[in-house]
């Protein structure tokens, strides 16, 4: 092997993961403002717990802009509790949030870096706060046993029907 091309790959691989990094922080500060909303003390009764990984949150509309903020730019083991108020998501590593009731719910085959079969993948619709206490839209997609995500689907559209103003997709 040449040592000069040697050389000239490390030098590519370090500056590649350099930009990576970079990039990663910008991301981290342009987001440094969100925020998520409180759950609530009293969920109401619990209808259904399913486990499974949280796969990717993305901005609402920009399914390829991955949300950082909160910990919520990494891949987590999580446990989805649907009850009266939402479905309360508590993942490993990172702190609990709620997908409140009427938020929207779907599927999906694909998620930024995540491609499964055919509708695979449980996106849920919901919000994080912004600096201002607006919400900003975001959709947060699930990997689970196919048992289970028809089982949390099929709750989550009970209960968004019975919610008031619900919006389901």
């Amino acid at each position: 092997m040449n040592p000069v091309s040697v050389s000239v790959v490390l030098a590519l691989l370090v500056l590649a993961l350099v930009g990576m990094a970079s990039s990663w922080r910008r991301r981290g500060r342009r987001q440094g403002g969100l925020a998520l909303p409180p759950v609530p003390a009293d969920l109401g009764e619990t209808l259904l717990t399913v486990s499974g990984l949280l796969v990717a949150t993305t901005f609402e509309g920009r399914p390829l802009d991955r949300v950082v903020a909160d910990g919520l730019g990494f891949r987590a083991n999580a446990t989805l509790t649907v009850t009266d108020r939402g479905v309360l998501v508590e993942r490993a590593g990172g702190a609990p949030f709620l997908v409140p009731a009427g938020g929207g719910s779907g599927t999906a085959s694909w998620a930024l870096d995540k491609g499964v079969e055919r509708d695979g993948l449980t996106v849920l619709a919901w919000a994080l706060v912004d600096a201002d206490g607006a919400a900003v839209p975001v959709e947060s997609a699930f990997r689970l046993a196919p048992e289970s995500q028809a089982a949390l689907l099929a709750v989550v559209h009970t209960t968004d029907q019975e919610a008031p103003h619900a919006d389901n997709t």
